[in-house]
């Protein structure tokens, strides 16, 4: 049966009569709603923890602010993870944000409505049956008769994620908790209205990419030199190359530098590539495009380590491409899925992809994927050279556009 959320805090002037330590003069309902809360939480320990916070910011500038963010981070901890507040990582941090941009229905109210019904006495005091910790202020129905989904704003938003983070920063000071996992979170500004957020843009969608890869193993089934530029583009992706990188790592990336690593997937060479966790490349690169290269060009016979093909050679010499002939060929592939939409009838828009990417569209794809499957912390130490808070705005939006696809909605 579910719980339903309640106040747990009263007014400024009810909480300072309490003390922060204990459960003394505390309201019965609310020591009953803690007794019936899952025990895995540990209610009493967290809710005396949210109430030693609040007792730090019992002002009246700040109180009802502080208390609204940290009660429902309090109950989403009880009720939702079931965790201690102090045992919450980054990824329920994550989780509690997800929540708190649309929650369940049964945590929504559609009145401004008081906290508790007060009786003859403060000890007779109630919950109020309608109180809810999130306040839908638009209309409860659309038009058509359906009803809105509450959908937090960003100013909403970043209020509880900077409340939030300063929670978890008192615990951590107090060592309560050991790591704050709301730090890194906070500082990526993603949810701070007043910094650009990245927009998850510069991707090819799943159905462009495929377009992509098809008409250039169409292209290399005809024409044997073809196959460079469809291994050379493969290896961009699935490597997630910058450009700069081409240029940097180009001459020792090689056949014999993959090597398989024990969950399936690929790294490069230790010696030649230190820190092989920014690599992870995934097993169809080998399978799709490696081993394709070479049974083309009967090298299939020769160990993979041993076979010292460059993943971005020319057709002629030993030479690596430069980023700069990298572009070039993959502006040319572009136009021949141009060419060949056009031939089978469709149109292709002025600002399709096909026409407007960049190399580095590649890249960006590649790692647009990553995140639908890994973890954040496994998505960041993928992305190579780039600026950690600029990767956590991005983590955020590929995540969001994939959700949005995947639900049928037209990606922004």
């Amino acid at each position: 049966m579910e719980i339903i959320p309640r106040p747990c805090f009263k007014t400024l002037t009810d909480f300072k009569r309490l003390d922060p330590d204990t459960l003394d003069y505390e309201l019965s309902v609310v020591v009953d709603f803690l007794d019936i809360c899952p025990p895995s939480s540990q209610p009493v320990e967290s809710y005396l923890l949210v109430k030693q916070f609040l007792a730090n910011h019992a002002e009246p500038t700040r109180y009802n602010n502080y208390r609204a963010c940290t009660e429902r981070l309090l109950l989403w901890s009880l009720l939702v993870a079931k965790k201690p507040i102090t045992r919450l990582v980054e990824v329920d941090v994550q989780g509690f944000m997800d929540f708190c941009t649309s929650p369940l229905e049964s945590w929504i109210t559609s009145k401004n409505c008081k906290r508790f019904t007060t009786g003859k006495r403060p000890s007779a005091d109630k919950f109020n049956p309608e109180w809810r910790p999130f306040y839908l202020r638009q209309p409860a129905a659309e038009e058509n008769g359906e009803r809105i989904s509450f959908l937090a704003s960003k100013a909403v938003l970043a209020l509880q994620m900077s409340v939030t983070a300063n929670f978890f920063s008192y615990l951590h000071d107090n060592d309560r908790i050991a790591v704050n996992p709301a730090y890194r979170l906070h500082r990526a500004g993603f949810y701070a209205p007043s910094l650009p957020v990245h927009t998850g843009d510069n991707v090819f969608t799943d159905q462009e990419f495929a377009v992509l890869m098809s008409t250039l193993s169409e292209l290399a089934d005809g024409d044997v030199k073809q196959e460079r530029t469809l291994l050379m583009i493969a290896s961009i992706y699935y490597l997630r190359l910058q450009p700069s990188e081409i240029d940097q790592f180009g001459q020792n990336l090689t056949f014999s530098a993959l090597r398989l690593t024990a969950d399936g997937s690929y790294d490069l060479a230790e010696d030649q590539f230190p820190g092989k966790s920014a690599w992870k490349i995934h097993p169809d690169f080998v399978e799709n495009y490696v081993n394709r290269y070479r049974e083309r060009f009967g090298r299939a016979w020769i160990p993979l380590e041993d076979d010292h093909t460059s993943l971005l050679g020319k057709n002629r010499g030993s030479d690596s491409v430069s980023s700069g002939y990298a572009r070039f060929l993959f502006r040319n592939a572009c136009q021949h899925v141009i060419d060949k939409l056009s031939e089978d009838g469709c149109v292709v828009s002025p600002d399709s992809g096909f026409r407007t990417a960049s190399l580095f569209w590649l890249r960006e794809t590649s790692m647009h994927r990553s995140a639908r499957v890994l973890t954040m912390d496994n998505v960041i130490g993928l992305g190579r050279r780039s600026n950690a808070e600029n990767l956590y705005q991005r983590f955020f939006a590929w995540r969001d556009e994939w959700v949005s696809w995947s639900q049928g909605r037209k990606p922004r």
